[in-house]
């Protein structure tokens, strides 16, 4: 028996070749009876059976090609709830295992990629795999594969190396999981692929947290005009995946719970139709008179057992509530609950900028954010959001990324019918999806002057027309919006209308660089800390950090400080550390490339963007991440230069 090495510090996963190496010879030969228990894991050989009954042979994969362009934006349409969802999970557990030769990807319940992100190293790799958009993995037709095993199954799936049914998939390690909706129907499956060199444990745990995190972004969305309760048994997990989810009518009734929830809860009656009052020991409504003061605190079910909770959505009409008297959670009422920043903030700067945007959230006010790439502005819009006290969600747009022909209905939405290619039924808009809640325009400089109009009009009458409808319908948020880019100069040079500017900026505050912030030595640590409590960074360590400009701000900081974790020899980051990435980043941070002439300037910087986007398939936030600029450089130099990105369909 050999081991499978799972990188640098970590442990390493037996595998008996030898068994493989037999359990194969008798599926090649026709002989799967005679494989012993030990040889492959009882879940390999049940599905080698699966594929041997649906005619695969082991020795001839079938030729497949992937659904068309058309098919494919077809399926993601008739998907868009949870096509939505997954793809910014994809790209979350990407960017937490990107770097290590892995390719990861969402497939539809029929085990067909909707979606799918490469290391750059890994990228050819995994096209000659066949994991590209559009392609099929179910069992039935690609043999034994994880992502096919987990639809078929249900079950969470690894299969690794020559587990695979068909030998041309013999070079990889896959692990999936299903992502199931609140009835346990399969809606989806995420799946991480990589060279079977590279197995590794703790992708198994990324990739059912990324699971368990669509299932609960599906249930909140699914369910998001009613009341959640989040909750369980210990209070340290009630903010973690593993609490319980049940959506309740304005009544009280259960609409719908999720596994945990119904985990907790076995031999209570907590289906469909079942009221609070059958499954907890308090009357619903008094219930949310307390989550009205208070929206977390403890409840007990019906057997006694004690769980905490925390509430979201929650409304009755104020004559539901009349007659409870509750207690004032010790004279504390809900609007002086202190909301803490979930950032670093003793720069007194940003500190005062918090607090001029706090104020402005008490009298919906729009507020402007102004800084670089990088500093912070989407972390204080999500702040200004949690202390404004909203009911409604936080929506962010990059107006950047709005699809051109599309942007008004994007924004304002669109009844069924009003365009070729619409979804049907129509869509509700990302203003209407903000509504009781806060609508953040990140990189409004960018904004397409059309739509500039549009917006004005929206911010004087704070109603919404959606496109292809005669009615209009009133609208309450708050609008915060974010630029890197010199507004002033836009309008000089008409690219940005001058009223709107005026009403954008009803408050404006700016958080500086992190070259100019003077609590760096607070920042490293806090970042540090969220790859685990033990790491730390010693005096002479920071100080090299501190003298580097960091143009990327804390994007580029977080990079950094990762790559000199992978490079350490202890839990305390050293200056030789620093210094060993620092010089992969550029060398002396004092030290300055020799100038460029003039009329080359312009012409390096065009010729490597265009490079560096053509080496990343084409993907402007690769690009951007490669070249540590913000994603508006890259928009704005491939439109300067007359090159057609890619379209996104939404």
């Amino acid at each position: 028996m050999r081991t499978i090495p799972l990188g640098r510090g970590g442990p390493a996963l037996p595998l008996d070749t030898t068994g493989v190496t037999q359990a194969r010879e008798c599926l090649v030969t026709g002989r799967l009876s005679e494989v012993e228990p030990h040889w492959i894991p009882p879940e390999i050989r049940d599905s080698w059976q699966r594929c041997l009954e649906a005619k695969l042979n082991p020795r001839f994969p079938p030729s497949l090609e992937p659904i068309s362009a058309k098919q494919l934006r077809e399926l993601r349409a008739a998907s868009a709830r949870i096509y939505e969802i997954a793809r910014m999970e994809v790209r979350n557990l990407y960017s937490q295992i990107a770097g290590s030769h892995f390719v990861v990807a969402f497939a539809t319940k029929d085990a067909t990629i909707l979606e799918v992100m490469a290391d750059s190293s890994f990228y050819q790799s995994a096209q000659d795999a066949g994991i590209a958009l559009g392609s099929q993995w179910q069992e039935s037709v690609r043999g034994t594969n994880a992502l096919g095993c987990a639809a078929e199954t249900l079950m969470p799936a690894a299969i690794h190396g020559a587990e695979h049914f068909f030998t041309g998939n013999g070079d990889l390690t896959c692990v999936a999981s299903p992502v199931l909706d609140h009835e346990d129907h399969l809606v989806g499956v995420i799946d991480a692929s990589s060279d079977c060199h590279s197995r590794q444990m703790h992708t198994v745990a990324l990739i059912r947290m990324s699971a368990l995190h669509i299932e609960a972004e599906l249930f909140r969305d699914t369910f998001r005009a009613n009341a959640i309760l989040q909750f369980h048994n210990r209070q340290e997990f009630v903010h973690t995946l593993d609490a319980g989810l049940i959506a309740f009518s304005p009544e009280g009734t259960i609409v719908a719970s999720n596994r945990q929830a119904r985990f907790f809860l076995q031999d209570l009656p907590v289906g469909p139709g079942q009221s609070f009052e059958a499954v907890f020991r308090t009357s619903y409504q008094r219930f949310v008179a307390q989550a009205r003061i208070n929206d977390s605190g403890q409840i007990t079910d019906r057997r006694g057992s004690t769980y905490y909770f925390l509430t979201s959505n929650l409304g009755l009409p104020n004559k539901v509530l009349a007659g409870i008297n509750l207690p004032r959670n010790n004279g504390t009422s809900r609007s002086e609950i202190v909301i803490h920043p979930n950032f670093v903030c003793d720069d007194p700067s940003v500190r005062q900028a918090m607090e001029v945007a706090e104020q402005a959230t008490k009298r919906r006010v729009p507020i402007l954010i102004r800084g670089e790439t990088g500093t912070g502005k989407e972390l204080l819009a999500r702040h200004v959001h949690a202390v404004s006290g909203r009911a409604g969600k936080f929506v962010a747009v990059n107006c950047t990324a709005l699809p051109e022909n599309l942007i008004e209905a994007e924004f304002f939405g669109y009844q069924d019918g009003a365009f070729t290619g619409g979804r049907r039924g129509g869509a509700r808009g990302l203003i209407l999806e903000a509504d009781q809640g806060t609508l953040f325009l990140d990189e409004i400089g960018d904004m397409p002057m059309p739509l500039q109009a549009k917006l004005l009009r929206f911010l004087d009458q704070w109603t919404v027309r959606a496109v292809g409808s005669t009615s209009e319908e009133v609208v309450n948020v708050q609008v915060v919006s974010a630029t890197n880019s010199t507004l002033e100069q836009a309008v000089a040079q008409r690219q940005f209308r001058s009223d709107l500017l005026y009403r954008l900026r009803g408050v404006e505050v700016t958080l500086p660089p992190l070259r100019e912030r003077s609590d760096l030595a607070e920042i490293v640590p806090a970042l540090l800390a969220e790859h685990g409590p033990a790491w730390a960074i010693s005096d002479d360590a920071l100080e090299l950090i501190r003298q580097r400009p960091w143009p990327g701000n804390f994007r580029e900081l977080k990079n950094a400080l990762l790559r000199m974790i992978l490079v350490a020899s202890s839990s305390v980051l050293l200056p030789h550390d620093v210094s060993r990435v620092l010089s992969l980043m550029g060398g002396d941070p004092d030290t300055k490339p020799p100038p460029l002439p003039p009329g080359d300037l312009k012409k390096s910087r065009a010729d490597r963007i265009v490079e560096t986007y053509r080496s990343c398939n084409e993907n402007v936030i690769h690009t951007a991440r490669e070249l540590g600029v913000s994603r508006h450089t890259i928009y704005r130099e491939l439109r300067r230069m007359g090159i057609q990105r890619k379209k996104v369909r939404r």
